[in-house]
């Protein structure tokens, strides 16, 4: 960062970062250091967060922002040990947060129909060290390369997950896996993917969650989810406000994150037990 507030994203094998404020030198230097530029200006150096590199990182689509993924985490009680189904990867924003929130322990499967998004997103998921470079894609004809399993930094390669498996694929044809935990659609027509979900979905705990833009894609997905006997539905829309503090005073910010979509979250419904036979 530089005294303006501006980030910039830097691979770790590069010896020096400049702009306007001058050139820094970076060989034989640690986050958590203030580097001198030749012009007598500083930056600080500090280790980028989940949020950091997902603002920087390459889109093939918008992707969710943070007010919508918080939510989604938050209200599925996504934790450590869990397997979460996503549908689509997009560039893989909501996967990097959604494969934090389950950890080393858990596993989670991305569903995308188009191969070229999928090979952008997992660019981003190798920085983000939820998939091994150069990881296979299931149902992507490519040529072979080797998995990377080389490890340069012990401690960075600690703070790696390494539990996302892509998949290429149409969701609402089915799901392949069984027993999971949480389903999350960020898709054009959820409703289609809610029987292929029951089905899918752990029923001691399974929970989903819906992401769509319009609010008549949001009424199909509840209708869907209750035809579905899914329990406890709710719609929620989040709009998020930034403050603006200084001496002066504090005031709303003249710009603001309004409407981004609408978010479903509902419970699958529990087996009945069979009846005892007389």
């Amino acid at each position: 960062m530089d005294k303006r507030g501006k980030k910039y994203l830097i691979a770790k094998e590069n010896k020096e970062f400049g702009n306007d404020l001058g050139v820094a030198n970076l060989t034989d230097v640690s986050e958590g250091n203030v580097l001198p530029t030749h012009k007598g200006d500083e930056f600080y150096l500090v280790e980028p967060t989940a949020f950091d590199i997902i603002k920087k990182m390459k889109r093939s689509v918008t992707t969710l922002l943070p007010k919508d993924i918080g939510l989604i985490i938050a209200y599925c009680g996504i934790e450590n040990g869990e397997t979460v189904i996503e549908a689509g990867t997009g560039s893989a924003g909501l996967t990097m947060y959604l494969s934090q929130a389950v950890g080393k322990e858990g596993k989670v499967v991305t569903y995308e129909k188009r191969p070229e998004f999928a090979k952008i997103a997992r660019k981003n998921l190798e920085i983000m060290g939820s998939v091994k470079i150069n990881q296979p894609i299931i149902g992507v004809e490519e040529e072979v390369k080797e998995v990377s399993e080389e490890v340069q930094n012990p401690e960075a390669e600690s703070k790696k997950v390494y539990n996302v498996i892509q998949k290429i694929g149409d969701i609402t044809e089915g799901i392949e896996e069984q027993d999971v935990d949480v389903i999350v659609l960020d898709m054009p027509d959820p409703w289609n993917v809610v029987p292929h979900a029951k089905k899918a979905l752990n029923k001691a705990k399974g929970r989903i969650a819906v992401y769509v833009p319009y609010i008549e894609q949001s009424k199909k997905a509840v209708e869907a989810l209750k035809e579905n006997n899914f329990l406890d539905v709710i719609t929620i829309e989040c709009i998020l406000r930034e403050m603006d503090i200084s001496e002066k005073g504090v005031r709303p910010s003249t710009r603001m994150i309004g409407h981004t979509g609408y978010l479903t979250f509902a419970r699958v419904c529990p087996e009945k037990l069979p009846l005892d036979e007389e």
